[in-house]
């Protein structure tokens, strides 16, 4: 690029955005990139601070311009349900289209972050978000950047975001207790799993209250899945006192379980489960009652958005699982 007096830049287009900032009162782009500089513009540049503009000069050849980069690196990145956001400043940003769970390939990403002067910046892997949310952001660091970075991050092959809707529609919660069986206590979990289901558009379709019985637990999860539950919750009796049955009831009645306990606080008393034909069976934890978040916010956007879930995954959980 070659530097030119403001004064002399008549008649050139701006290289780059010029931005104007007044602390507490506004941030906006008077001039954009392509502006074709008037003498009217020169007074207007001079109390933005800009005594020089720059110019593409032709060994400029080989560089791409702080925007064409953006706008590769979205393209590389983008997955399923996003669009891009207007270019500002050299930026794009990734929009989300439909509410679901955004999933980050974190290796790819890393990998592309570290070419270079190439920046992609994104929401934690596995974050709940809504149609019309930012979740990614693309840029380089310099104006120009040599087009063999891009060029090198072509080869990572993408996606590195991808979001997932939420299709889980219809739950299913069996309460276990003979107190709230027999009407000595109110049921307190189930109007608290409805209120934080019904962010992700899911709504009750059977409700089972059963004695502290195996058999019986079993029986319920049955109907309430042969009701069309979508996902199953289990409430009651997940702790390890020897009464404490609903966790070996969803043992049985499951095809294959994940996991019972998690390495995350509050609410580690949490059983992963899966029906033969993918319905997730969920033994909420005590926990629910008491805080938010707990492991039942980590884990049920997952399994809404039908994104299976590992005894991998869950050990992972503990970095960053101490919730407060």
């Amino acid at each position: 690029m070659k530097e030119i007096n403001v004064q002399d830049a008549v008649g050139h287009a701006l290289v780059h955005d010029i931005v104007r900032i007044v602390i507490g009162e506004v941030k906006d782009t008077p001039f954009r990139r392509g502006h074709v500089i008037t003498e009217a513009d020169v007074p207007k540049l001079l109390d933005l601070g800009k005594e020089h503009i720059y110019v593409m000069e032709p060994e400029d050849e080989g560089f791409l311009h702080e925007e064409d980069v953006a706008r590769a690196l979205y393209t590389i990145a983008k997955g399923d349900h996003m669009h891009d956001g207007p270019m500002a400043q050299g930026k794009i940003e990734a929009i989300a289209d439909v509410d679901g769970l955004l999933k980050v390939d974190v290796d790819k990403l890393y990998a592309i972050n570290s070419i270079g002067e190439l920046t992609i910046v994104t929401k934690l892997n596995n974050t709940p978000v809504k149609a019309g949310d930012k979740i990614a952001g693309m840029r380089c660091i310099p104006l120009l950047l040599e087009e063999q970075q891009i060029t090198e991050a072509q080869k990572i092959c993408g996606p590195i975001l991808t979001i997932k809707p939420f299709v889980r529609k219809t739950m299913g919660i069996v309460t276990t207790g003979s107190e709230v069986f027999e009407g000595r206590i109110n049921d307190a979990f189930t109007p608290i799993i409805e209120e934080r289901c019904a962010e992700f558009g899911v709504k009750k379709i059977a409700h089972e209250i059963v004695t502290d019985n195996t058999d019986d637990i079993v029986a319920a999860i049955d109907k309430v899945k042969a009701a069309g539950a979508d996902i199953i919750f289990c409430t009651g009796g997940m702790s390890v006192d020897p009464d404490d049955l609903t966790p070996g009831a969803i043992k049985r009645y499951a095809d294959r379980v994940v996991t019972y306990g998690l390495p995350v606080l509050p609410g580690s008393m949490v059983c992963i489960a899966y029906c033969a034909d993918g319905t997730p069976i969920l033994g909420v934890p005590g926990g629910v009652l008491f805080s938010k978040p707990t492991a039942f916010d980590e884990i049920v956007p997952r399994l809404i958005a039908d994104d299976a879930i590992t005894k991998e995954d869950c050990i992972a959980l503990g970095h960053g699982g101490f919730l407060g």
